[in-house]
């Protein structure tokens, strides 16, 4: 094929990030736009499926413009979805633009939690543990899936004429992008939706009946980085570009940070924070408590991932800024640096529940130990020791499922920025942190792997590729460090049980 450049489409959960990728330069510009989502009810967590189209294509030219290129100077292009976000739409709809059915359900949406528990004590849960590597919880898009087909009508009618498709971000955006031509995913997607064969690598039929969902429904399983059809599209003005890959959003990060052993982790912080180590051809064995994930497939070649995520991190900080308990994201590092401690503040930062490793779902944010001595520095410094907290749970957990292996965290995202919040990483852990100053390694993965489904780039290629970072070292003493854990593990509890009441 001719050289050109890749565009990398990152689906964020507040913004929608398109990267320009040239193979023997690196980046060469990347531009964001908003990614609008609606919170109706508590619990209840919506997008618009047009707007992950919409927001795409905008940010593509974006990314162009700032390059001083257009369409024609594409090669192909790669998409890193959401992963659990669900949504409906009809195969018919093409460039039609007839609206999807119904909201698109983002992966932080919790309306599921009934149905989750009523199929759980059917024993559906323990089917989906033994063939996917994952749990019962609404988080996974298996529930969403059943709750659109069971709540909007346009979405039973739709499957009743077998028209019907369901699918996340990226199946969406590929169908439209491509006129309807391709219905695809990639099997690392498939395997968060509690409804895919871990190591089968296909949809599983009998988690389908549990759900009373049809195999003709989902997205084919294609490689990540391989064939997902060409851009057919008014709004592009090139037609013909290839789709060449398709991952999970924090599979791409994975990718790019080059973390394809258990010497290294993954830690890609934004609305929440998604910690993964690869495992190689093998899965580890489910616990029921860290996810087990198919992180990418190259060819024939499938790898495996152990996930954790905090669902609450960006999104916790935002809430804070908005109820006017410190004045802005950007300035919270220097908030909590500027008093000693917390001043006995504790902040569990759950919004969305407690993921792993507790998996209590219906767990509420909570702060106490205020006074009237309390300042904003002691709650800014106890929110982002809260998010520290959480997140150093997950790598301790995944490090101990990994025979304690870990010598390093690899940190991107935009809370990485915080430069307390890394600190406060490395010393919970006693681990070096190492922090990407790319801001969109996420995007920047889904460049790299659209240029491997292109055949433009090796999996060496990527790990040779240079990297800047800033390295934040373990100053804590371990004598600090346990007493520390003590008083988290206390909050956690208070938290958990206050839920309760």
């Amino acid at each position: 094929m001719e050289s050109g450049v890749f565009v990398g489409i990152d689906h964020g959960g507040t913004t929608t990030t398109a990267l320009i990728f040239e193979p023997g330069v690196g980046k060469r510009s990347s531009h964001s736009v908003a990614m609008p989502k609606q919170t109706p009810q508590p619990g209840l967590v919506e997008h618009r499926p047009e707007d992950f189209l919409k927001s795409s294509i905008e940010a593509a030219h974006g990314a162009l413009e700032a390059s001083g290129l257009t369409w024609r100077d594409v090669q192909a292009v790669g998409i890193a979805n959401q992963g659990e976000t669900s949504m409906a739409w009809s195969r018919q709809n093409g460039h039609s633009y007839v609206p999807a059915f119904g909201p698109a359900l983002s992966w932080e949406d919790r309306r599921t939690a009934d149905l989750c528990d009523k199929l759980a004590s059917e024993g559906v849960d323990e089917l989906i543990r033994q063939r996917t590597g994952i749990m019962m919880d609404p988080y996974f898009s298996a529930s969403k899936f059943h709750w659109l087909l069971e709540n909007v009508p346009e979405v039973r009618q739709a499957a009743n004429q077998g028209e019907l498709r369901l699918g996340g971000t990226d199946s969406y955006v590929i169908d439209r992008l491509t006129g309807g031509a391709v219905h695809a995913t990639d099997a690392a997607t498939a395997s968060r939706t509690a409804l895919f064969n871990l190591r089968r690598v296909v949809w599983d039929s009998d988690l389908l009946d549990a759900f009373g969902l049809k195999e003709v429904f989902l997205p084919m399983i294609r490689p990540t980085a391989g064939d997902f059809g060409t851009i057919s599209h008014p709004d592009i003005s090139a037609k013909g570009i290839p789709i060449t890959a398709d991952a999970v959003d924090a599979h791409a990060a994975l990718f790019a940070q080059g973390c394809w052993g258990p010497q290294s982790i993954k830690a890609t912080y934004g609305t929440g924070a998604f910690i993964e180590a690869a495992t190689g051809l093998r899965p580890v064995e489910p616990d029921g408590k860290l996810p087990v994930f198919i992180a990418w497939q190259l060819g024939e070649r499938v790898d495996y991932t152990v996930e954790g995520g905090v669902f609450a991190v960006g999104s916790a900080i935002d809430w804070c800024v908005n109820a006017g308990l410190i004045p802005s994201a950007e300035a919270s590092a220097a908030l909590a640096s500027s008093v000693a401690d917390t001043g006995g503040v504790n902040f569990v930062p759950s919004f969305t529940g407690l993921a792993a490793p507790h998996w209590e779902s219906n767990t509420r944010a909570s702060i106490f130990g205020l006074g009237l001595d309390s300042q904003s520095g002691h709650i800014a410094r106890a929110l982002l020791d809260g998010i520290a907290f959480q997140c150093a749970e997950i790598i301790k957990a995944i490090d101990l499922r990994l025979d304690e292996s870990l010598q390093e965290v690899r940190a991107d995202g935009g809370p990485s920025k915080n430069k307390y919040l890394m600190q406060r990483q490395a010393d919970l852990l006693g681990l070096p942190v190492s922090v990407s100053l790319e801001p969109d390694m996420t995007a920047l993965g889904a460049a790299q792997l659209a240029a491997i489904g292109a055949g433009q780039l090796t999996r060496q290629d990527v790990a040779n590729a240079p990297t800047d970072t800033d390295l934040f070292e373990p100053k804590l003493s371990e004598n600090q460090r346990q007493s520390d854990w003590a008083d988290w593990a206390k909050a956690v509890e208070m938290a958990i049980e206050g839920s309760k009441k």
